[in-house]
């Protein structure tokens, strides 16, 4: 199943957030991580790493953006699902354009997120 066989990368500064997310995507039997920083992420998953990188558009240290950026110039390539729970009218949009492989609100279910990753894998296949 490509990309979701390899796990997740969860990227998000809300502790309970991202520990429940993993927690949920476990249980489902996935391989999930949790960073709490964009920079815990860069320094612990080399570039060569599969998987899913689900990132919060809002951390201190680094947006979602900016991680997606420092991730394309550091030659990762995962694809990127990116989160919010404070959306913006053209956050969505700015997502995609910047290649992001989804966009999601939180609160979210990991069903959402499977589902969203389940439905890309289904249109690449089609191509």
């Amino acid at each position: 199943m490509g990309d979701l066989s390899s796990g997740f990368w969860i990227i998000d500064d809300d502790l309970s957030f991202g520990r429940a997310l993993k927690r949920m995507l476990n249980a489902k039997g996935f391989r999930a991580e949790y960073f709490g920083s964009a920079q815990s992420f860069l320094d612990s998953v080399p570039a060569g790493e599969s998987g899913t990188a689900v990132v919060d558009i809002h951390m201190p240290d680094c947006n979602g953006f900016e991680l997606m950026e420092r991730m394309r110039a550091l030659h990762y390539s995962m694809p990127v699902v990116i989160i919010t729970g404070q959306p913006y009218p053209k956050t969505r949009e700015l997502a995609v354009e910047n290649g992001a492989a989804g966009y999601l609100q939180k609160p979210f279910s990991g069903e959402s997120l499977l589902e969203l990753l389940l439905k890309r894998e289904q249109d690449k296949a089609s191509l």
